[in-house]
């Protein structure tokens, strides 16, 4: 799997060989279609493992003690890790061809849904613990994403981790304090 995606970061979907897969990962080809039919298959299976491997973290940091403390830094934090670093770019690689791929889409679209409702089932369960609506616990959950996302995005063309860290601080505070409950 970590050939997989190591290959899939490095060439991307369309030039991802299952040659090079196999010399990466020391196995013969043989051995890879007999678990793998297809270039597609071992790209969602090797996406599949980065977001369960994402879904542990999440999970684990929602039940930190960190994160009753202050759940909007926590699901940042969580965020950043995700889409700041190779699971994002390595699952935009697949969705991005599977766009256009209605087969590919219907295999990679469940594991992405899988990962979103198990990662804010375990950040809505820590929101409501400290007094926030369930209604409030999405919009908060859904915005954060989409701020981390949308940074994300742009680090394809531009890189700014300062800029990212200075804006994701003063959505974490303006979360605080027009969404969160005050505390006594």
């Amino acid at each position: 799997m970590r050939a997989t995606i190591d290959v899939l970061l490095e060439w991307g979907y369309n030039r991802l060989s299952t040659k090079e897969v196999c010399n990466r990962a020391g196995l013969s080809n043989g051995a890879l279609v007999h678990h793998f039919l297809s270039k597609s298959e071992l790209v969602v299976a090797a996406t599949a493992a980065v977001y369960d491997e994402a879904i542990l973290r999440a999970q684990q940091s929602a039940e930190s003690p960190d994160a009753i403390k202050d759940p909007v830094s926590g699901f940042v934090a969580h965020c950043a890790s995700v889409y700041f670093d190779w699971p994002f770019i390595a699952a935009l690689e697949v969705v991005m061809v599977a766009r256009t791929d209605p087969d590919l889409m219907s295999r990679i679209q469940p594991v992405i849904k899988h990962y979103r409702t198990l990662t804010d089932q375990a950040w809505t369960e820590v929101l409501l613990k400290v007094g926030v609506t369930r209604a409030k616990a999405e919009t908060i959950l859904s915005m954060t994403l989409n701020q981390v996302r949308g940074m994300a995005l742009g680090d394809l063309w531009s890189v700014d981790p300062t800029g990212h860290k200075k804006a994701l601080a003063e959505w974490s505070n303006f979360v605080k304090q027009t969404m969160m409950p005050r505390r006594v």
